[in-house]
């Protein structure tokens, strides 16, 4: 538990501490603060060094997956193929502030796994880009109450919302409030279809680690009960309202 800021410390985050309504309390909230980042791909690449930048104390990375060059466009948090993400992400965030700590998962997520991890950390980020593993993401946090920050990206389009945090009717969302089902492969576009492009995926994923770091910190509304939409090819950011939907 990190009590008072070391003059090091004050001097790395001060431009945090500057922040209208972080100061010194809310820095200290990051640093004894801890977040599960499932995926560190194009979502993760972005997220995973603005939360360890910011000083977010305790990192958790889950990704089986490893680097390929087709990658490379847009996970630039990776610099060498063939190593496993995870391991290769936790390398980049301990060289980028070393008052973080980083635990390696190097495994794909099963629903109990999720179970399990969730509750050993203050909330979760679901950076993954399939929606079978976000369903399972989502099944997780909400069988354990845990906050999740939700994202997805394709082609220049992207979506982001908040999760597990009760909004204005007291009501937690989670993802089947948003898409009650799973919908079927070949029924919506995804990246290998019609491509992604980096500096989209970037914005929704640097937006992540905002919702992150205003949910440690108390500071601002977060994305509860609403779902952000960008449509980056023409320049457009809508909010749409989301609600309880009547599961069966």
């Amino acid at each position: 538990m990190v009590s008072a800021l070391s003059s090091e410390q004050h001097e790395r985050y001060v431009r945090n501490i500057d922040v209208p309504g972080i100061g010194i309390e809310g820095q200290l909230q990051l640093l004894n603060a801890s977040v599960l980042v499932i995926g560190a791909g194009g979502l993760g690449s972005a997220a995973l060094p603005y939360l360890a930048g910011a000083g977010v104390g305790r990192i958790g990375v889950v990704d089986g997956d490893q680097v390929e060059l087709k990658n490379m466009q847009r996970q630039v948090l990776h610099t060498e193929i063939g190593r496993n993400k995870a391991e290769s992400a936790a390398e980049r965030l301990v060289a980028l502030n070393p008052d973080v700590t980083v635990d390696v998962y190097s495994e794909y997520l099963t629903l109990e796994r999720g179970k399990e991890l969730f509750t050993q950390y203050d909330l979760v980020l679901d950076c993954t880009d399939k929606f079978g593993a976000k369903f399972l993401i989502s099944d997780a946090a909400e069988a354990v109450s845990a906050r999740l920050v939700w994202a997805t990206a394709t082609g220049m389009q992207s979506q982001c919302s908040v999760f597990g945090v009760p909004d204005r009717d007291g009501e937690r969302l989670y993802l089947r409030d948003l898409h009650p089902v799973e919908p079927e492969e070949g029924t919506y576009p995804q990246a290998t279809d019609i491509g992604i492009l980096g500096a989209n995926v970037a914005q929704v994923g640097a937006l992540q680690a905002c919702e992150a770091i205003k949910l440690i910190t108390g500071i601002g509304e977060p994305l509860v009960g609403r779902v952000l939409i960008l449509d980056a090819r023409n320049a457009r950011w809508d909010v749409l309202p989301l609600r309880r939907a009547r599961r069966k």
